[in-house]
């Protein structure tokens, strides 16, 4: 059985990466991508990707 450890939001730049991680089960994918891009609106540069990571245990 598998079990959902955590999640991670990861916003992908050339030269690096943020992530993001302890933020509510209940958000749905559409809301951490909007929290993403606004959270990116404080960078000079664009992410090239924004990831949902989750981290399981079996």
């Amino acid at each position: 059985m598998l079990t959902e450890m955590y999640r991670r939001l990861v916003l992908n730049y050339d030269k690096g990466q943020y992530s993001f991680r302890d933020f509510s089960y209940s958000a749905s994918d559409d809301q951490l991508y909007d929290l993403a891009t606004q959270l990116n609106a404080f960078q000079d540069i664009t992410a090239e990707k924004v990831l949902k990571v989750r981290v399981l245990e079996f």
